[in-house]
């Protein structure tokens, strides 16, 4: 998909903020087409995990998904059931390319001034709860706010 000028300026930026967080993790996949950004995470107990973000055709405006990417299957949960459908406790949206797709934000409340960081950083908190979570047994809700 072409980018309009002004989604070209804000990915630019956007790609300078990650850079500034992130670097060296961060890789952007077909800029010019269908555009996906993945960001290489590593949670407070050195599990490491990557996170894709793929971006609609008319970001900023609507609000992009977001998938574990590795481990390049769907995750499980402690007693081992596999995280593919939408579940208001575990925060997550169900599945895309074989990956459990996780919450964010609510696509009802998607803001064009949102950032590709807050979706990374909301991204990592999902992933300390979900290895909090692998810990203990307890559902994610327990360790997530509604985002």
């Amino acid at each position: 998909m072409p980018w309009s000028q002004s989604q070209r300026q804000r990915l630019a930026l956007e790609k300078s903020v990650l850079e500034s967080y992130f670097e060296g993790r961060v890789s952007w996949i077909d800029p010019t087409g269908d555009t996906k950004v993945e960001v290489r995470m590593t949670c407070t107990n050195d599990k490491r995990y990557t996170l894709r973000v793929y971006l609609p055709a008319d970001f900023p405006s609507s609000c992009p998904t977001m998938i574990v990417s590795n481990p390049s299957t769907f995750l499980k949960k402690r007693n081992g059931n596999v995280m593919n459908e939408s579940s208001s406790t575990d925060h997550t949206y169900g599945s895309k390319d074989g990956c459990t797709v996780i919450c964010h934000f609510k696509p009802g409340l998607w803001k064009g001034d949102n950032t590709l960081y807050q979706v990374f950083m909301k991204g990592l908190i999902w992933l300390e709860a979900y290895e909090a979570h692998l810990r203990t047994g307890h559902p994610l809700s327990r360790f997530l706010q509604e985002m």
